[in-house]
């Protein structure tokens, strides 16, 4: 009886320093678990983000393809302008390279037949007019010499004579272009008529196309400042379009801490709208200086909750003790 009394007793003895083995075990696992210490703050930002505007007079907007949280790809068609009035602009520069065409085909075309008939008839018209103007012109100069005539009539002898040369030199010009063809010069003012009519179509090109605003980025819709039918203003944000694959956090670091902050360590990001979860990052940036404020600039770069973080959640900094 004594004997088994004793074997009770001894296996109580090591039932109990088990226990305490286990406790002890736990309170050491307890003491080395990571404890987190957040030692700065800032707000979720990134660099990817676009606010669309029109590039074109202020127009009507006939339709919008999405909504705020809607996902885009780079390209894809956003807001639908009226371009009524571009559409016309086009059609006038278009109409307007066909006339300079025309032109510069007819400067450099020699004239018909009975155009250059005409011409010619027109110049020996003007030989005779000139050679009466000069026989009347030399009349009245003698006359006015000998102190026979006024100065009235010497003078509108010398106009007389002026204007049957002028014309006789005129239409001989327009002659010599029928029957040669036209100069260099004018073929080139010619040309460069086209030229501009040319530049016109493609500016009122370009504008049309500004009718439709695409994305430049691939992205969520965050924000929406026009509906259909307003009134797009040129210039002014109507939509902004925000690419959440690269989110950063950018925060001041306390002094005494900075010395034990690396780029590339890696630390615990907490946001105050999901307490309860944590995301991964890293430490990106270092600012060598510091900034107006003379704080510390450290830049974290987030390496998860892409999906669910948004810009401008205020979000904590720390690090596993």
């Amino acid at each position: 009886m004594k004997k088994l009394i004793s074997i009770l007793i001894i296996a109580l003895l090591l039932n109990g320093c088990g226990n305490g083995n286990q406790v002890l075990k736990e309170n050491i696992k307890v003491s080395t678990t990571p404890r987190e210490v957040f030692i700065f703050a800032g707000k979720i930002q990134t660099n990817n983000s676009v606010n669309l505007a029109s590039k074109i007079s202020p127009s009507k907007v006939v339709k919008v393809m999405v909504d705020v949280g809607s996902t885009v790809k780079a390209g894809d068609p956003i807001i639908y302008l009226d371009t009524t009035d571009l559409q016309n602009q086009e059609k006038q520069a278009e109409a307007k390279v066909n006339t300079a065409e025309s032109a510069l085909n007819k400067t450099q075309s020699k004239g018909r037949p009975e155009d250059i008939a005409i011409a010619q008839a027109a110049v020996d018209n003007d030989e005779k007019a000139y050679e009466n103007a000069q026989n009347s012109y030399n009349r009245i100069k003698q006359l006015y010499d000998t102190g026979y005539d006024t100065k009235q009539n010497m003078e509108q002898a010398e106009g007389g004579l002026t204007t049957a040369k002028d014309k006789l030199l005129s239409d001989k010009e327009t002659l010599n272009k029928l029957n040669k063809g036209a100069t260099q010069e004018d073929i080139n003012v010619a040309q460069a008529s086209i030229n501009e009519a040319r530049a016109a179509v493609t500016s009122a090109q370009a504008q049309l196309n500004n009718g439709i605003i695409t994305s430049p980025i691939s992205g969520t819709v965050s924000t929406s400042n026009i509906h259909v039918g307003e009134i797009a203003a040129t210039g002014v944000s109507l939509l902004t379009i925000v690419n959440n694959d690269q989110l950063y956090i950018d925060g001041y670091v306390p002094e005494d801490i900075l010395p034990n902050v690396k780029v590339g360590q890696e630390v615990v990001v907490k946001v105050s709208d999901m307490p309860d979860k944590r995301f991964k990052g890293e430490v990106s940036v270092i600012n060598p200086m510091i900034n107006s404020n003379s704080k510390n600039v450290v830049r974290v770069t987030l390496k998860e909750g892409n999906d669910v973080l948004k810009l401008g959640m205020f979000a904590q900094i720390g690090f596993n003790k």
